[in-house]
């Protein structure tokens, strides 16, 4: 029997109009809605696809999204990529009035239904792994589950919000290898999801009840924050390249913060190791408990933490950093005398001695990165956070 054309081809609205619609998806002559967990959907006529798998066919992207930690904290670790299929349809493009504080103009609104999903660790060897055609396919209609890895009685998945890529095209162009398909009009991008599950409604209750043909998505398309790396890229011609820094790159990119173990030379401190390895002295210290140690300093009559700061050649933020009780105490406000404060023993210009070995990022700002990976690349309209920047004073 030939194969129908995928959505992607022909359009969700003439398949839906067809004739043959009811009897492809193999639906009851009555469907209430009902969530796998509690009961199964009436089986399928004989001959006929079972409900779970009745989109499968038609099936037009690929996601791999992300699981993380603490998904309501400032820095997630992601503990796992979920790769699944979906059968989506665009529903609109992000323009400057509806743009939100996740999405850019430009972004292309989908939506659409789960047909099946998987589990792969976080590390790899290989970034595409998760475009081989085959994987590990678990509950059709619904994003898998696992054990938290701190607690293995509680099942963890992804949650919306959550950010991953997305391959949108014919998944029949997927190698048993993986790897990222070559020609055709497919579509390699960032995606967001910002919902799954149907939506509510005025008579029912939506997030908890799902469709008999599997769990609702909604999600954005983000062509602009992905890229595929070429040979000779490296972080500071991106950075360039794009209107970023390499410590957000690093900051965005995971994988990019691995690290090495260097030893000091004759005159390295923190700034010469922060502009040789392009990173920023908080990186470094954070690196190197080493770098931490702190000496005490006694006030006098009339100290403020700026007068301090001055007269240590420290920034505010940086004598804040080491004594975090005094992080709402006024700048100009004069201390009380015999305050005991916590200076840093490695300042910017402090020489380290040499031959004290020490962690750095991995990747150097000149360091080739490895040609058809891919890598995330900041929002259009983002700007590197504060603690990204160099501190000339710190």
């Amino acid at each position: 029997m030939e194969q129908p054309l995928s959505p992607l081809n022909q359009g969700l609205n003439p398949l839906r109009a067809a004739p043959l619609w009811g009897q492809l998806v193999s639906l009851p002559a009555a469907a209430p809605t009902t969530d796998s967990r509690e009961a199964k959907p009436a089986a399928a006529p004989p001959g006929a696809l079972p409900l779970w798998l009745a989109l499968q066919p038609y099936a037009n992207a690929r996601l791999c999204l992300f699981e993380v930690d603490r998904p309501e904290s400032r820095s997630p670790v992601p503990i796992r990529r979920h790769v699944i299929d979906c059968f989506l349809e665009q529903s609109g493009i992000v323009s400057g009035y509806n743009d939100t504080a996740l999405t850019d103009p430009g972004d292309v609104r989908l939506r659409g239904y789960l047909c099946r999903a998987a589990i792969l660790p976080v590390s790899t060897s290989n970034t595409f792994d998760w475009l081989a055609a085959e994987q590990a396919w678990a509950t059709p209609g619904f994003r898998e589950e696992a054990p938290l890895p701190w607690d293995p009685m509680l099942l963890g998945t992804v949650q919306a919000p959550c950010q991953g890529v997305m391959w949108l095209g014919d998944l029949a162009q997927l190698s048993p290898q993986g790897g990222l398909p070559s020609g055709g009009r497919a579509q390699f991008a960032g995606c967001l999801v910002q919902h799954f599950g149907a939506d509510y409604g005025p008579g029912g209750i939506g997030l908890l009840v799902q469709p008999l043909l599997g769990e609702a998505i909604q999600l954005v398309l983000r062509p602009h924050i992905v890229l595929v790396l070429r040979e000779g890229d490296t972080l500071t011609l991106i950075a360039e390249r794009y209107g970023t820094t390499v410590a957000t790159l690093r900051r965005i990119n995971p994988q990019l913060e691995s690290t090495q173990t260097i030893t000091a030379l004759e005159g390295d401190s923190l700034a010469v190791l922060a502009g040789r390895h392009g990173t920023t002295e908080s990186k470094l210290r954070s690196l190197n408990p080493v770098l931490q140690q702190s000496e005490t300093y006694i006030t006098s009559e009339g100290d403020t933490l700026s007068s301090v700061a001055a007269e240590q050649n420290l920034s505010l933020s940086l004598l804040r950093q080491f004594n975090p009780e005094l992080s709402s105490w006024p700048s100009e406000e004069p201390l009380p005398a015999g305050t005991t404060l916590l200076l840093p023993v490695y300042r910017s210009t402090t020489s380290i001695p040499a031959g004290m070995q020490l962690l750095v990022p991995g990747y150097m700002p000149s360091t080739p990165l490895p040609t058809g990976e891919w890598i995330y690349l900041p929002a259009r309209r983002s700007a590197p956070v504060l603690d990204e920047l160099p501190d000339p004073a710190g």
